[in-house]
């Protein structure tokens, strides 16, 4: 009995090799395949044989014959519309949500807005109606599973958010797997995580960070946090907080006051309603700004001063640079504490151009261990405001090729 499930083990695992392997390669022969693993060809030709009856697998066509001549090698793919993920995020004042096929490719998009601490039951109407739109919209075919990225700590195992801080009103401890279980149809795998290791997966998967096992996702904006992955794994911690760097004293002699009510949190000293507020203090001494550019100064935002930046507007080169030291100071923190390959910077400040990463960097390198962090990298996300949403959805096709 112990052989017989020792051989059961092993073919698992072979048939598991095989299918990343088609996942990620696109179209291969036997031949092709036989080089990258150690198994015959008739062993690799029951497992096709097996995922094509599965469903999982197609033949797409003949390869060359070799130089002896013979039979034109049969050339196989993963089959992309065997299964579909539907992957959510919950923003501050949106609900985005795709469905992808097995590639990962996005088939279909709905956007429905979100008003100021929603009340859940609304919220979870419009997570019900937008899954059953994409369903729809894939004519009602499998769907392999739907993951929901939401800010806030969450208990990922039980599917709980412990509390959001976009919708204080939900209160503490809700159960959104169990609640969205009840809504839908049919049983499928949920996964309920915080966005934001939603967001660094997408980068792991689809993004910059593609090549790299050691990852640190900053979402920075009106708040900041950050996903980790570390060894290829999503990193959480006992209580779930794993990546709430906004909380990290980074200026014990500030005075500006955070959310959660401390004094010189990183979340604070880069915040953009920070920044906001700190050039309209300037107004008066430098109305000839390019910021403002007769404009409403209560109306002014970061794309404004942005855009001064890059045409070298004096004010907005102040401000940037003192957000460039608090980001420099509290990522400095980070990489000594997880030692990334790279740092992918998401939001807003994606925008900020070329002058702001590149100063990013360089006062990265001045302040410690100047050898070690030279070797990390750091970059802007290319994702765009799909981040979450993809992350989610890659995150299901990675549980189900599983």
């Amino acid at each position: 009995m112990t052989t017989i499930r020792k051989q059961k083990a092993l073919k698992k695992i072979n048939r598991k090799v095989i299918l990343n392997i088609l996942r990620n390669s696109g179209e291969v022969s036997i031949s092709e395949l036989s080089k990258k693993v150690n198994l015959s060809k008739p062993t690799l030709m029951n497992i096709m044989n097996y995922y094509i009856n599965k469903g999982l697998v197609v033949i797409t066509g003949k390869g060359s014959s070799t130089e002896e001549g013979g039979k034109k090698p049969n050339i196989f793919k993963i089959n992309s519309s065997a299964g579909y993920a539907i992957g959510m995020a919950i923003l501050a004042n949106k609900l985005i949500s795709i469905v992808t096929d097995l590639k990962g490719k996005i088939l279909e998009k709905i956007s429905v807005d979100l008003e100021t601490d929603e009340k859940f039951d609304s919220v979870l109407k419009k997570i019900n109606n937008s899954y059953k739109q994409l369903v729809n919209n894939i004519n009602g075919k499998k769907v392999i599973g739907l993951a929901v990225g939401t800010y806030g700590i969450t208990n990922f195992d039980n599917g709980v958010i412990i509390y959001s801080p976009h919708f204080p009103s939900w209160g503490e401890n809700i159960e959104l797997k169990k609640k969205i279980s009840e809504q839908l149809p049919s049983k499928i795998a949920i996964f309920i995580e915080n966005g934001v290791r939603f967001q660094a997966f997408a980068e792991k998967t689809f993004g910059v960070a593609k090549k790299e096992e050691n990852i640190i996702a900053i979402q920075a904006g009106k708040g900041l946090a950050a996903g980790v992955i570390a060894e290829n794994k999503i990193k959480r911690g006992r209580h779930y907080i794993i990546g709430e760097i906004g909380h990290m004293l980074i200026n014990p002699e500030g005075k500006e006051v955070c959310a959660c009510g401390g004094k010189g949190c990183f979340e604070v000293m880069v915040s953009t309603k920070r920044i906001l507020r700190r050039a309209k203090e300037k107004f008066n001494d430098c109305p000839e700004s390019l910021i403002f550019n007769e404009k409403d100064i209560d109306k002014i935002n970061m794309y404004d001063i942005f855009d001064a930046l890059k045409k070298k507007d004096k004010l907005a080169k102040e401000l940037i640079d003192d957000i460039i030291n608090w980001f420099a100071i509290g990522i400095s923190n980070i990489i000594l504490t997880n030692d990334p390959q790279i740092v992918v910077i998401q939001g807003i400040f994606t925008k900020a151009g070329k002058y702001f990463l590149d100063n990013l960097k360089e006062k990265i390198n001045k302040i410690s261990l100047r050898k070690i962090k030279k070797e990390t990298d750091i970059k802007y996300s290319k994702l765009g405001d799909n981040v979450c949403a993809l992350g989610a959805a890659s995150y299901v096709l990675s549980r189900y090729f599983e």
